[in-house]
């Protein structure tokens, strides 16, 4: 099969007790039903240990009972005590995969690092040159999927024009997502209606060009979608009035690097924009992009934090609760706050 994955991908190694923030502390382990029968079946003390710690979540689904927000294999010197007594290849599987993630398309996959990890947000944003996505051949399990296999060969065409937008440094990082999402826009057109030829050819040339901005409706866009993270559930008890007020922080004074914007933004394009191809929402994953990228501008430009640290928390806080995601994207499709109208008139005040 054949494994695309970005130039990063490979570079990533845990760094365990130096972490400033183990991925063992604030999320429940849920035990894949693999790990759940070696542990059933473990003896000794060490088995009766794991067996003693397991428990059922309200969702049905086995995960380790955590004590204080902490896996209770965590120990105070940051390290794994289940690691460290029966080694890597017995951790639950959500242990041993993350941060990677992986979107199977048949004999096709990608994969990548997610940002919640602060060592893979350091890899993210490390590297002052465009992302490259490499593809290899691999001996990876193919795994059957049910998908628009027409439309997956427009998408990896259209993907390589939506990144070369995404990184196209003639223009400032503001320009470049406003042409993502007007491009995605007239994309989502053709696949409505099955015209996968004319997605493959859109002309970029005239997308390009700084919006114009209306302070007032800049103002009620964001209260829409900030009304949303009001609902949101957070791991940090703090993250709801630090996210409330980025709402109305002054964007013209943020200094943020366009090669880190651009960065995250290929971030959450490489995550999710190849998922369409199992709902034909394109335009819904360049929306959801832009506005993680645009929260965590915004949330940067209160100035409590380095960039990538903002990236990394948000990401941790969204991104790996369904519930936050579920309610996101539902949003998404029914609010006009969401819009791509209103998102690039939220972008221009950068521009101002």
């Amino acid at each position: 099969m054949k494994l695309t994955f970005p130039d990063y991908y490979k570079n990533f190694k845990c760094i365990a007790d130096k972490c400033t923030d183990t991925c063992c502390a604030g999320w429940d382990v849920v035990i894949d039903s693999e790990s759940l029968e070696y542990y059933q079946n473990l003896s000794g003390d060490y088995g009766e240990k794991i067996r003693g710690l397991i428990t059922v979540d309200e969702d049905g689904d086995s995960i380790f009972v955590s004590s204080c927000g902490r896996c209770p294999f965590l120990l105070g010197n940051g390290l794994c005590d289940m690691y460290i007594h029966i080694g890597h290849d017995n951790l639950s599987r959500t242990c041993r995969i993350f941060p990677r993630f992986t979107n199977s398309f048949g004999a096709r996959a990608e994969t990548g690092l997610s940002l919640s990890c602060p060592e893979a947000a350091r890899l993210i944003f490390q590297n002052q040159n465009p992302l490259t996505l490499i593809t290899e051949d691999t001996d990876g399990e193919i795994i059957p999927s049910d998908f628009d296999t027409e439309l997956y060969f427009t998408m990896l065409k259209v993907r390589k024009t939506a990144i070369n937008i995404l990184q196209n440094r003639k223009f400032s990082i503001v320009e470049r997502l406003c042409a993502f999402l007007r491009y995605s826009e007239i994309v989502q057109d053709f696949v409505d209606f099955y015209e996968y030829e004319n997605a493959e050819t859109i002309s970029t040339d005239e997308l390009f060009g700084k919006p114009e901005y209306s302070s007032a409706r800049a103002k009620r866009a964001l209260k829409g979608i900030f009304r949303f993270f009001s609902t949101a559930e957070f791991i940090n008890p703090d993250y709801a009035s630090i996210i409330s007020s980025a709402e109305t922080v002054d964007m013209q004074g943020f200094a943020a690097d366009d090669i880190l914007i651009e960065h995250l933004a290929v971030y959450f394009f490489h995550r999710y924009y190849m998922t369409a191809v199992y709902d034909g929402r394109v335009l819904e994953k360049a929306i959801f992009a832009v506005l993680c990228t645009i929260v965590i501008m915004r949330i940067s430009a209160l100035g409590n934090e380095e960039f990538q640290v903002t990236a990394q928390k948000f990401s941790k806080e969204i991104e790996h609760s369904s519930l936050n995601m579920e309610i996101l994207i539902k949003a998404i499709r029914k609010s006009r706050c969401f819009s791509v109208e209103n998102l690039i008139n939220i972008l221009s005040e950068k521009e101002i």
